[in-house]
């Protein structure tokens, strides 16, 4: 159990990409095959019917390609540009579409109802996309919890912890008992299970095989993995569905909402003839973005998903682009303040010199 506990955390850090692959996943739909695959193996297989083993990893991808259309529609591409410059802008304003110029809201609101005045991306927001989904759909985004009872030994059913939904303990029931008195009932309230595992290591009091603390351990950290690596799944097909320049920038604002890593976004984004890459670099910065990022050049137009990848840091890029206009103004800006800055302490010195000539005068 403890093995598969530390085989998971590798999973998390990425440990074993790194020992047992000469490189990490690059593919963007590689990486969705990859967790589809951990998918069937650690949580579907052997838990449901034939039919249904079959069935549930094609549910969690089509899952996966829907949240994916969703952003999509949330922020179509012309408005992804007018956010992150990109490419020649389409006169086409999403909130004119939906609401202003929408036959069906004409017919039922005023001529002066606020309605037509409503954001899209606001109105479509995370909240009312996951409340329209069916319970089975909306279980995916469910944040995974423990159980209200764990058993050290659940063949005798009798040594128990009572858990919050957040895994700390409530209530502890005849562990004292069960370690002679060596860990005691009440101390173990207001704990963590995992802090209460690691609390029997160090009393070198063993736990049975079979015992219920470790397993919950386990099972949550494996729900808790699903739900992470499938929003970075949701990520990774935003990217790759919006292409070379709209990918990117679309997969960075998901990154940014749903607490995912902005630097995944950003790696694919260097697109050489992108006129905005700059712009989206400052944004990435921005956001928290580390300048020695590497990127892969040009991933969208390989002619293989084979094809060797060239890598590019963005310091590099930062000097290779030419400085854009808020760059130019914060630079004009600081000149600005060092020219008056400097004329400010030459008319100090020369009315210390006018004061002192004019003492001097006064003496003679």
């Amino acid at each position: 159990m403890i093995n598969e506990l530390l085989e998971l955390k590798n999973k998390f850090l990425g440990v074993k990409d790194v020992e047992k692959e000469n490189c990490p996943l690059i593919n963007l739909d590689d990486k969705v095959d990859a967790f589809i695959e951990w998918y069937y193996k650690n949580m579907v297989k052997g838990h449901f019917s034939d039919i249904d083993e079959y069935r549930e990893p094609k549910e969690m991808r089509n899952f996966i390609e829907k949240v994916a259309v969703w952003y999509e529609l949330r922020y179509p591409d012309y408005e992804i540009n007018k956010l992150m410059y990109c490419c020649s802008q389409e006169q086409v304003n999403i909130n004119d579409v939906m609401f202003k110029n929408n036959l069906y809201i004409k017919c039922i609101a005023d001529k002066d109802s606020d309605i037509k005045y409503l954001d899209w991306d606001d109105f479509y927001n995370t909240n009312v996309f996951i409340k329209s989904l069916s319970s089975d759909e909306r279980w995916y985004f469910s944040k995974p919890r423990y159980n209200y009872i764990v058993y050290l030994n659940p063949s005798s059913r009798s040594s128990h912890l009572h858990l919050t939904r957040n895994g700390y303990v409530e209530d502890a029931e005849f562990v004292s008992a069960y370690t002679k008195g060596v860990i005691k009932d009440k101390d173990l309230v207001g704990m963590h299970l995992k802090k209460v595992v690691e609390l029997f290591n160090e009393k070198n009091i063993s736990l049975p095989y079979n015992n219920e603390l470790e397993k919950e351990i386990y099972d949550v950290d494996k729900a808790i993995y699903q739900k992470e690596e499938m929003l970075n799944c949701i990520m990774y097909r935003i990217i790759e569905r919006g292409g070379n320049r709209i990918g990117p920038r679309r997969g960075f604002l998901f990154a940014k909402e749903f607490d995912r890593n902005i630097d995944i976004p950003m790696m694919y984004a260097v697109d050489t003839s992108d006129p905005g890459l700059r712009l989206f670099i400052n944004e990435y910065i921005k956001a928290g973005g580390s300048k020695d990022l590497k990127c892969y050049k040009d991933y969208f137009i390989r002619t293989s998903k084979y094809e060797k990848l060239d890598t590019v840091s963005i310091q590099k890029l930062i000097l290779m682009k030419n400085y854009t206009e808020e760059e130019n103004y914060l630079h004009q800006k600081l000149a600005d303040l060092i020219s008056s800055r400097i004329d400010y302490d030459i008319v100090r010195k020369e009315e210390f010199k006018r004061l002192r000539l004019e003492r001097k005068i006064s003496k003679v």
